[in-house]
């Protein structure tokens, strides 16, 4: 019987310590040099669609088929367009579904996200930076996805007014799955419409950490149009006060 080996990317270090989990470089490395035997591949953070292919390759090409088995391939990031970012390595929601309401997805970390690579550094654990941003980039495609802008008129845009997070236990490695629920918070109009979203966090079956976020689902040309009135109330200079002689 085969052992399973969890694969995390390399950009996660502080996963080394842990027994039954490789760093993907480490798992090519042990490949090469025939180290590895009789294991079954089990795909987790940091390791996208691609990386699985091709490590799928390179046991074909070291003849270990049957000996080194891969599990099925980690679910595919949704286009950047989708979830309003401006590179795709920083998307973080993957095979998103909708069921009456409630949006799942699996957290996606691919090899150069910006939050990993900047708030992860010697870490064991998920930075809290990145489940919020996870949390934003769903509540962006779930507003979309279920309630879609007109024909020819553009994706609503999410604007934030309020939120908060509770973590309850840490977050490490291994696969995360978001749930979020959006509920109507108030009356549309044509350019706005109040929503509030209930998020979870769960990992191996246990809820992690929760939020809640409030936001409007705006047509964001209404959003473009309200910050150019108020960048130019902000920025205007204030009204000189009248000048005075002396003895007046």
């Amino acid at each position: 019987m085969s052992d399973a080996l969890w694969v995390v990317g390399d950009t996660c270090p502080a996963a080394r310590p842990y027994p039954g989990v490789r760093t993907l470089g480490d798992v090519h490395h042990a490949l090469s040099v025939g180290e590895l035997r009789r294991v079954r591949l089990v795909p987790s953070l940091g390791v996208g669609p691609l990386d699985w292919d091709h490590l799928a390759d390179r046991v074909a090409g070291a003849g270990l088929v049957g000996s080194v088995t891969l599990a099925a391939p980690p679910p595919r990031p949704v286009a950047r367009t989708e979830v309003s970012v401006p590179a795709q390595e920083d998307v973080l929601v993957a095979a998103p579904r909708n069921d009456h309401g409630t949006v799942e997805f699996a957290l996606a970390v691919a090899e150069g996200n910006r939050i990993m690579r900047d708030h992860a550094a010697g870490g064991r654990q998920l930075p809290g930076q990145l489940l919020v941003e996870a949390a934003i980039q769903g509540l962006t495609w779930a507003a979309r996805e279920l309630y879609p802008a007109e024909r020819d008129q553009p994706p609503v845009q999410p604007v934030l007014y309020g939120f908060g997070f509770e973590f309850h236990r840490p977050l490490f490695w291994l696969p995360v799955t978001v749930r979020i629920t959006l509920s109507e918070t108030g009356p549309p109009d044509p350019r706005r419409r109040p929503l509030n979203a209930e998020i979870a966090y769960l990992q191996q079956d246990r809820t992690c950490a929760r939020g809640h976020v409030g936001f409007q689902a705006c047509d964001p040309r209404s959003v473009e149009d309200t910050e150019s009135v108020q960048s130019r109330a902000v920025g205007a200079p204030p009204p000189r006060a009248a000048r005075r002689t002396p003895g007046e």
